[in-house]
């Protein structure tokens, strides 16, 4: 079975090679997450498969298995998909989240994602530990993105 949260990662690779847009490892794996934690808060269904996790690592939350597929870019632009995912997302519910992911954030800096993802209340804020790579609670993620969706409802900005 094809990574679910690698095919995300692939459909964003697509889109930003469609705008011209320079997608970075950072920014592709917390794109990613964030489209994991709506619609686990909105579906009440995990995205991931096998031993997939989240982590908590220095730099945020991380799916390993989406750095894995794509560490070998490094800090360069990523062009090319990875055969651990499929090519679309075939899931309308989960590719109406990406769409709505990949409009809301995909302006914010790499470095900006992080920032948004270190803030006090976040997931990734009650998870991490220094080097640990502990891994971060479904129920936190899905708690913290309900609220967020709730903040968006009520026109709060997040």
């Amino acid at each position: 079975m094809k990574s679910i949260v690698i095919t995300i990662a692939n459909y964003f690779i697509e889109l930003a090679k469609k705008e011209g847009f320079k997608l970075k490892q950072f920014g592709l794996m917390k794109r990613v997450y964030i489209t994991y934690g709506f619609y686990l808060a909105l579906y009440n269904e995990s995205l991931l498969i096998d031993n997939e996790c989240v982590e908590a690592w220095e730099n945020g939350p991380v799916i390993p298995s989406v750095y894995y597929a794509f560490r070998h870019n490094k800090g360069g632009n990523i062009c090319c998909k990875s055969t651990l995912g499929d090519d679309t997302i075939q899931d309308e519910k989960l590719k109406k989240i990406a769409d709505m992911v990949w409009k809301r954030y995909h302006n914010l800096s790499d470095d900006e994602l992080i920032k948004l993802l270190h803030r006090d209340g976040t997931p990734w804020s009650y998870s991490y530990k220094y080097l640990m790579n502990n891994k971060i609670s479904d129920i936190y993620t899905k708690a913290y993105y309900r609220k967020v969706i709730n903040d968006i409802l009520s026109n709060k900005q997040q």
